[in-house]
């Protein structure tokens, strides 16, 4: 062997000999257990420790997300949707906001990886991701509040939106963000199956026909047709009660909707004399339905008051409604009995 051969085995052996050490250093590091995360000096505190005072100030919230933007506002008529016609907002639910601003703390500390954002809601929503930005003021341009605010599960995480930390939230939840229908105050004609004394339906195919409350609960078809087979038992009362059931997905100015002859109408009488009027309509391919209320010129002054409570909540508007529910309001007979 020559020296030059030599001298390079030797150096060979040498760098073989060093990765080798290396590697059992490396695999020996792997081993040994992390340290403890350092606390962090956020945890416990509060995430906007000046909220509290400026509460009663809030006068704008504005919510940005994925799907929708909308704005609660507070007028000289209390807290308003813009995006649906000015339509009263619930609040109740901007006190659960507001309430919730002022307490939540930092729980602890999640990640700091964009790519995970989207899994605890906090993904940018301006680029499609999951998350909702909150931004709560007092309408003249300051800001109280600027979140990014996500909600699985009955938890809330909330990050800075010029920080990556992401955090779980204590001491609170702050409420979903995702769906402006949640704000509205929708509980426009509250009924309960006990309270109707009868329905009249004029469907948009087939005969009108009546429905009357039974003694002992349940309804029954009225002459002429009180003695036809039944498709099912309950089917009378099903067709009788879809106001019970009233859940809006959407609402809108009534003199935008209510356009021309309604599609069907449906009139429940209850039996402290109100007539309540539901009329179907039909605009870009959703069923809406409006509603008013009425009285006999001898009904007690529980009932006028009920009826002009229901028509100024519920008179101005339009609510749209599933296909499943709108089709509720407008059942025909042939669905009922044979």
């Amino acid at each position: 062997m020559t020296s030059a051969s030599a001298a390079m085995r030797r150096r060979t052996l040498i760098i073989l000999a060093s990765a080798a050490g290396v590697s059992a250093l490396l695999g020996a590091a792997s081993f040994i257990p992390p340290g403890e995360e350092m606390p962090r000096a956020e945890v416990g505190q509060r995430v906007l420790p000046a909220f509290e005072s400026k509460a009663g100030l809030v006068s704008l919230v504005m919510v940005t997300t994925g799907e929708e933007n909308y704005h609660l506002v507070k007028n000289d008529d209390g807290w308003v949707m813009p995006e649906k016609g000015n339509y009263p907002v619930n609040p109740a639910r901007i006190r659960e906001l507001t309430d919730a601003l002022s307490f939540v703390t930092y729980a602890r500390p999640m990640t700091r990886d964009e790519k995970k954002f989207d899994r605890i809601g906090l993904g940018d929503p301006t680029a499609g991701g999951t998350g909702a930005l909150l931004e709560v003021g007092d309408g003249s341009g300051v800001n109280f509040a600027k979140l990014l605010a996500g909600y699985r599960d009955g938890r809330s995480y909330i990050r800075k939106p010029d920080d990556l930390q992401a955090w779980v939230v204590g001491n609170g939840v702050l409420p979903p963000l995702q769906r402006a229908m949640r704000w509205l105050d929708l509980d426009v004609a509250p009924l309960k199956a006990e309270d109707i004394a009868g329905v009249d339906v004029r469907p948009a195919q087939g005969p009108a026909y009546r429905l009357e409350a039974n003694a002992g609960g349940g309804f029954s078809l009225a002459p002429p047709y009180d003695k036809r087979p039944l498709v099912a038992a309950l089917a009378p009362t099903v067709a009788a009660e879809p106001l019970t059931r009233l859940a809006p997905i959407d609402v809108a100015r009534a003199m935008d909707v209510a356009i021309g002859a309604p599609v069907a109408e449906h009139i429940t009488r209850t039996r402290s004399g109100v007539f309540i009027v539901a009329r179907s309509w039909r605009k870009d391919e959703r069923g809406w339905i409006t509603i008013s209320a009425a009285t006999t010129d001898d009904a007690t002054p529980d009932a006028v008051t009920q009826a002009n409570a229901i028509n100024m909540k519920a008179a101005p508007w339009a609510f749209a409604l599933t296909e499943l529910d709108w089709g509720g309001f407008s059942t025909p007979l042939a669905a009922i009995a044979d």
